[in-house]
């Protein structure tokens, strides 16, 4: 098996502190293009954040490579990257944020609250990190899962450090929603998604996903667009995405 691909997103540090920013100069962006309510911010030390969602209610925002990805044939890939969630308001902390691999287009945008800013994309695989219950398909309102094809199907629902209720309050430590930094480790060796994540933390857990699927299957191609969903409803929050360990571009194939 080919060794694993490393997929460049161009977001570099951002709203970390400098010590963070600073521990490994960002590779050349690569070209993005936003959608609905995204927009790029400008950190203190020059780097930039994403910002998927402002915290005001009935948002949807995405971001992909404006050009797609090319993969192996088997698509190993391995990303990192972190988010936080902040300024929590409306009826809760809400709705949660994708990671997403999908063949529709650089424009491609799903629908506000808990649709994610994902729903109706496809073919895609997703992975979500959803602060919200939504019945009758979320477990609990602080959960990842794979989803697939634009659908809300929840696949192998995993709540991060046993918590599963959070507080409307900011603050509690392993809830998503906490405004945090958190960590996020996404791979794939040819035949399990594994997802791991930490709160305040760049060392990385044991997977609390490893889930086995066809990339190439549900996609229908070797190559992807690369990119990140959000959204909010009655209740909201900043879906903010930082990335301070780009990839060399050499890793890439176009």
């Amino acid at each position: 098996m080919n060794s694993p691909q490393k997929i460049l997103f161009p977001v570099a540090a951002a709203l970390l502190c400098a010590a963070v920013a600073s521990a490994q100069a960002p590779a050349a962006p690569r070209p993005i293009t936003l959608n609905g309510s995204a927009v790029l911010l400008t950190g203190p030390n020059g780097g930039s954040g994403l910002l998927l969602t402002p915290a005001r209610a009935s948002q949807a925002g995405s971001a992909f490579t404006s050009t797609p990805v090319t993969f192996n044939a088997d698509y190993t890939f391995s990303v990192f990257f972190q988010f936080s969630m902040t300024n929590p308001g409306g009826i809760a902390a809400a709705d949660g944020m994708t990671f997403v691999l999908q063949t529709e287009g650089p424009n491609a945008l799903g629908t506000d609250g808990g649709s994610l800013g994902y729903q109706g994309i496809s073919p895609s695989v997703a992975v979500e990190f959803d602060t919200y219950l939504n019945s009758p398909y979320d477990i609990n309102n602080n959960h990842i899962a794979i989803l697939t094809n634009g659908q809300l199907n929840d696949t192998d629902p995993q709540t991060p450090y046993g918590v599963t209720s959070c507080p409307f309050a900011p603050g509690t430590f392993g809830c998503m929603s906490n405004g945090d930094v958190w960590s996020v480790w996404i791979d794939y060796d040819g035949t399990n998604l594994n997802v791991a994540l930490a709160d305040s933390s760049t060392t990385r857990p044991a997977n609390l996903i490893s889930y086995p699927i066809n990339l190439a299957g549900i996609l229908g191609q070797t190559s992807a667009y690369v990119g990140f969903t959000a959204g909010t409803g009655a209740g909201y929050q900043n879906h903010i995405v930082m990335n301070f360990r780009p990839p060399p571009p050499a890793a890439l194939t176009e």
